[in-house]
């Protein structure tokens, strides 16, 4: 019985929230011209935000970097890969580490090796072909409230160089001081951060890279500038000191040359000026001649083979940055303007039904 009873109480109380609905859903339909004026005030809303927030476009770039190991673990890291042992962690041996890749991809100094790469512009009246710098001060859009709301803060900079006399800062990039970059540098540097953005994967040390620009050609070709100053960035990293020793054997190799030139010169002369000369010192000179001649053959031979080493060395360390995915320009963007209408549309209906229903009477 106790059962039945408890059943019969749960069964009261569903029933007694099912009516107390009933009132609200009452209200809703009989303000329903309401509701439907504010379901039209959220497409207007929709429509002006659709048509006001630039489209953007966004591309992604996968890249695998090779991993440099030690050469005394070369044997043992091969036998551990057949055992299914990763020994990544414990043979890298330079601090240019993957896990960093995208820490030189966000430096101030990648973003300026960026400013010249060219790009073409699609305007209503013609192409135009200019760089990454002009096109984000000058063609990149901006929504018609950015410049409302950057109102105060450009009343406040006119005010102070009314009082302050500051001079004029130059404008462009043809002269880039990484030290100290003008406003408008630093404006482009900070817009291109936020737009560009870089991830590693743990395990792998594939690097996820996406580009997000209102041209869906101009974000896939920054996408690939991207990974082709990374690429030299981290080869001449990894190069630089075997680049030094190429231009210390250079500079030997050249020495050395000249040196056994300069002694097969010697040579020849004194055996010319000397042909029907005959006695012991002529032999003596001839001779001392002669093994200079071989000595710095010898040596000129010498760095010429460590000047050919020096250079392979240059090929062999020069790392590889595999692109899995390059940048590809992107078909469709966002936001959908469609989707924004209706997302506006169902935020005014709800909120017509909240307004009719909160109505006492």
């Amino acid at each position: 019985m106790k059962e039945y009873e408890e059943f019969d109480g749960n069964s009261a109380e569903e029933q007694e929230i099912a009516i107390d609905l009933m009132p609200y859903l009452k209200k809703a339909l009989k303000g329903w011209k309401k509701i439907l004026l504010f379901a039209l005030a959220g497409v207007v809303f929709g429509l002006i935000a659709a048509f006001s927030i630039p489209r953007t476009y966004t591309t992604k770039a996968v890249v695998a970097p090779e991993l440099i190991t030690r050469s005394s673990a070369g044997g043992l890291s091969s036998l551990a890969s057949l055992a299914g042992i990763n020994m990544n962690n414990m043979a890298l041996t330079d601090a240019m580490h993957p896990d960093m890749y995208p820490e030189i991809i966000h430096s101030t100094n990648f973003y300026l090796n960026l400013f010249d790469m060219p790009v073409t512009v699609q305007t209503k009246d013609s192409l135009v072909h200019t760089d990454l710098y002009d096109y984000m001060v000058n063609y990149y859009k901006r929504p018609w409230y950015g410049a409302i709301l950057g109102l105060p803060q450009a009343m406040i900079g006119g005010i102070k160089k009314l009082f302050t006399h500051e001079e004029e800062e130059e404008t462009g990039h043809e002269h880039v001081d990484s030290l100290r970059l003008t406003r408008q540098q630093e404006m482009v540097v900070r817009a291109l951060a936020k737009r560009i953005t870089a991830n590693v994967e743990k395990r792998s040390y594939v690097i996820t890279l996406q580009v997000t620009m209102q041209d869906p050609v101009i974000a896939a070709q920054l996408a690939n500038a991207v990974i082709d100053n990374l690429r030299r960035f981290v080869v001449s990293y990894r190069t630089e000191k075997s680049r030094e020793n190429v231009d210390y054997y250079q500079k030997l190799y050249d020495e050395n040359r000249e040196a056994y030139l300069k002694a097969q010169r010697a040579l020849a002369y004194y055996m010319d000026s000397h042909q029907n000369i005959s006695g012991r010192s002529t032999m003596v000179q001839q001779q001392q001649l002669q093994n200079e001649v071989q000595l710095r053959y010898q040596m000129y031979s010498q760095t010429a083979q460590n000047l050919m080493n020096a250079q392979a060395k240059v090929q062999q360390e020069a790392p590889v940055l595999v692109v899995i995915q390059p940048g590809i320009a992107p078909q469709r963007g966002k936001p959908s303007k469609t989707k924004l209408v209706l997302l506006w549309l169902v935020i005014g209906a709800l909120a017509g039904v909240v307004f009719v229903c909160s109505k006492k009477g």
